[in-house]
């Protein structure tokens, strides 16, 4: 679900937009109610309503409101299990991403037996959440359910009765090198132009918008979405959701989990999967099944640990020519890239987003990656560096003609002690993020790319890495911003 961030004029502008269509409606503040009395009076129907944290979560209120034609609820903060009520037959949309407490099992099984129509429920974060309802296939409607960052591990043999399931989205976040793992608090950004005359630019403070499920979040809140995931078990006969269009993550590393793999063929129409628990005993069946999803375009595979070598030799499959990846993501390799994918790059033709955590890049491979000239994004979570240093463009021949990214995204630790550019590559968004930082870290190239607007630093940084790196910027043409960022207490 895409994130942007808003000030505080335009949040209020969408939300009086949405509130005279009658589109929305805000329980927020201590005058809750007055506000929806009023609306009433004014012929309003409630279509789509949002609880924000700030409301007291007065039941009295609640049960006052008219709930007959509702179709999508939005929860932000406390969850009280009063929210659910069987005057919400008509529900279609239940957004609880936002719940930050109270949330229990119990309150799931209710939302199944009370809301039958369902189409689309989210229970993203809701870390209290440890199961499913045995009874989730009674949602005949659903088509997408969200469980990432939930303590869920496995999905009830039910929900192979929802024909019409589209979206199962699930799994945990986990961080493969913790050398290279860091949470940043994303302050209010200075912007600081690249040029001699620059000052620090007044900090605006962007609030929360609350616009419920109905229409994309705005929010400040940064989410690493390219994290490998702890995947979750799926019961036998998966393959008959023949309507699935992204799986994952899917843990595949216990035994048994062969029939689960062969129901995969008949995922035809799956366009996204991702695939936890890679090993030598699995892998050949994995990329057997994968070679036959035709439509797939977006892969994430994390390999068990010290796996790669052996897993590497079998992922042929992905370069079936029914296979036409738009985004792959490779997680928990050590210090090589898949044999068969160093010799068939150009077999990915398609190839736009590429995401990689090893625990070293080998400039051998790192060049081979340049070769990808489709490529758009680029994302590297390395542990160590070849000489301390990650080189772009080093020892490409001449005939190579340049290479040139829309992102490029870097998260590494202080063994990184150089950032090296040839004259023949050109980024236009370059993001480091460092868990802990070398005081000789040095960046070289960055004035000689045309395209470069932006350039991002996450971590513990001193003032001589910023002015360092803010006179690199002084030479290029193009004037870089250059936003600064501190890693969270």
């Amino acid at each position: 679900m895409p994130l942007c961030q808003v000030n505080g004029f335009l949040r209020e502008y969408v939300l009086s937009k949405s509130v005279e269509e009658n589109f929305l409606f805000v329980l927020e503040g201590t005058h809750a109610y007055q506000h929806y009395m009023k609306r009433m009076d004014q012929g309003g129907i409630l279509l789509h309503l949002a609880i924000d944290k700030s409301w007291d979560r007065d039941k009295n209120v609640f049960e006052w409101i008219d709930f007959s034609r509702l179709r999508s609820l939005t929860v932000y903060g406390r969850w009280e299990p009063f929210f659910i009520s069987y005057k919400m037959e008509r529900l279609r949309v239940l957004d609880l991403e936002d719940v930050s407490s109270g949330l229990t099992n119990d309150d799931v099984e209710n939302m199944v037996k009370v809301l039958p129509r369902l189409k689309f429920l989210s229970l993203r974060g809701c870390r209290e959440i440890t199961d499913l309802p045995a009874f989730l296939g009674d949602l005949k409607q659903l088509q997408t359910l969200d469980i990432r960052e939930t303590s869920v591990i496995k999905l009830p043999k039910s929900i192979i009765k929802l024909e019409k399931l589209q979206y199962i989205r699930a799994g945990t976040a986990v961080i493969l090198d913790n050398d290279t793992a860091t949470t940043f608090r994303i302050l209010p950004v200075v912007a600081e132009a690249a040029s001699k005359s620059s000052t620090s630019a007044t900090p605006m403070r962007r609030p929360r918008a609350v616009l419920g499920s109905c229409i994309p979040k705005l929010s400040t809140r940064s989410r690493l979405d390219d994290d490998s995931h702890n995947g979750i078990k799926v019961p036998r006969g998966i393959g008959r959701l023949s309507s699935l269009h992204t799986l994952g993550v899917v843990n595949i590393s216990t035994a048994g989990e062969e029939g689960t793999l062969e129901q995969l063929k008949n995922l035809s129409l799956l366009h996204k999967l991702g695939v936890s628990g890679i090993n030598q005993n699995n892998c050949v069946k994995l990329f057997s099944a994968i070679s036959h999803l035709p439509h797939l375009e977006s892969l994430s595979l994390q390999f068990q640990l010290n796996q790669d070598h052996e897993a590497a030799v079998y992922m042929v499959g992905l370069l079936s020519p029914r296979v036409k990846l738009r985004s792959l993501k490779l997680y928990g390799l050590i210090d090589k890239l898949p044999a068969c994918i160093m010799q068939a790059w150009f077999q990915l033709h398609e190839l736009r987003k590429l995401s990689l955590q090893m625990k070293i890049l080998p400039q051998q491979e790192l060049d081979s990656i340049l070769s990808l000239r489709n490529l758009r994004s680029l994302h590297l979570r390395l542990a160590d560096f070849q000489d301390g240093e990650l080189r772009f463009g080093w020892g490409i021949a001449q005939s190579f003609g340049g290479w040139i990214i829309d992102f490029l995204e870097i998260s590494c630790n202080s063994r990184l002690q150089a950032l090296r550019f040839g004259s023949s590559i050109d980024v236009e968004i370059l993001q480091i993020r460092c868990s802990s930082v070398s005081s000789s870290l040095k960046f070289f190239g960055l004035e000689s790319m045309d395209s470069l607007k932006e350039v991002w630093f996450s971590g513990p940084y001193a003032d001589d890495l910023k002015n360092h790196l803010q006179n690199e910027l002084l030479d290029n043409v193009n004037k870089p911003i250059m936003y600064m960022q501190e890693p969270s207490s």
